[in-house]
C-alpha cells in the first residue's frame, strides 16, 4: 500500500486528470502514466475486461506512478471485493441512485471499522510481506478512493444525500447513460441534460466535495474548470481517434 497522492489532490480540491482504459492496453495505461494522468479509469462495465486483465492494468499503473481506479460491473459487494483485493487503489461505483446504496458500497471498499471488505493476504496487502494485516486495514481505509458516477434521473435528485456519504471522495457526472434515464439518448447538448449538468455543478460544489466529469474531444476544459469541477477525465480511444483523424485529414 502506498501513499495515495489522487486522494490528496482531490481532498484539497486541486484538478486531477484521469484517462478511461476499456481493454487490454497494458501499454496504453503505461504512456498515460509517463503523459502525467492522475489516475487510470479501468473501465470492467463496458467492454471485455476481465479481474486478471484488471490485475495487469493495476501492475502497469503502478510501474509509472499513476493511480489504478476501476469501474466495476456492478456495486455488489462480492464484486468490489474482487477488484480491490488485486490492488485498485480505488473503485468507480456505476449507477448508484440513492445514500443507502452509495452507504453499502462504500463500506464494501473499506475495512473495519469504516466498512466490511473481506481480509487476506492478497496482491492489495503484498500478500502478508511488507506490513501486517493489522496495519495494512488501517493504511487501506486511508488511501483508497471511492467515487460514484451519478448516471440517472434519480440519482441526481439524490445528488446532495449520496455526497453527503462518509467515505464517499466525489462523484463524476455520467453523461450518456444520464441523456438516456432523462429520454433523449446520446443527446449531450440537449437542454435536458444541459439543465441536469448544471444541477450537479451547482449542488456538487456545494457540498464541498470533489465533482467532474467526462471530456470530450476538442471541449475546453477550463470551462470546467471554472465551473468548479476538478476531475476531468478523457478517453484513450477518444484521443487515439481524434489524432488518427488528424493525421490522415493532414495526408489528404
Amino acid at each position: 500500500m502506498y501513499k495515495n497522492l489522487l486522494k490528496e489532490k482531490m481532498h484539497r480540491h486541486q484538478p486531477v486528470a484521469g484517462c478511461m482504459i476499456q481493454g487490454f492496453h497494458p501499454a496504453f495505461v503505461e504512456i498515460c502514466g509517463l503523459a502525467g494522468f492522475d489516475f487510470i479509469f479501468i473501465d470492467a462495465e463496458h467492454g471485455s475486461l476481465s479481474p486478471k486483465d484488471c490485475e495487469e492494468l493495476v501492475r502497469a499503473a503502478e510501474v509509472r506512478n499513476t493511480v489504478p481506479l476501476i469501474r466495476v460491473p456492478n456495486c455488489e459487494s462480492d464484486t468490489i471485493l474482487r477488484y480491490m483485493d488485486i490492488g485498485a487503489m480505488g473503485i468507480i461505483l456505476p449507477g448508484v441512485s440513492t445514500r443507502e446504496e452509495t452507504e453499502k458500497a462504500v463500506r464494501a471498499v473499506k475495512y473495519y471499522p469504516q466498512g466490511n471488505r473481506g481480509l487476506n493476504a492478497v496482491r492489495a496487502s503484498d500478500y502478508g510481506m511488507k506490513k501486517s494485516l493489522s496495519e495494512y486495514v488501517v493504511d487501506a481505509n486511508q488511501e483508497t478512493v471511492v467515487i460514484a458516477i451519478i448516471e440517472n434521473s434519480i440519482a441526481l435528485e439524490n445528488l446532495a444525500d449520496i455526497l453527503s456519504v462518509d467515505g464517499l471522495d466525489g462523484a463524476i457526472l455520467g453523461t450518456s447513460d444520464l441523456s438516456q434515464s432523462l429520454g433523449v439518448p446520446g443527446q449531450g447538448q440537449h437542454p435536458k441534460v444541459q439543465e441536469a449538468y448544471h444541477m450537479f455543478v451547482k449542488e456538487g460544489v456545494k457540498t464541498g466535495k470533489s465533482i467532474g466529469t467526462v471530456v470530450r474531444p476538442g471541449e475546453n476544459v477550463k470551462g470546467y474548470l471554472d465551473a468548479g469541477l476538478s476531475i476531468l477525465i478523457t478517453s484513450a480511444y477518444s484521443l487515439f481517434g481524434k489524432e488518427a483523424r488528424h493525421f490522415v485529414a493532414e495526408l489528404k
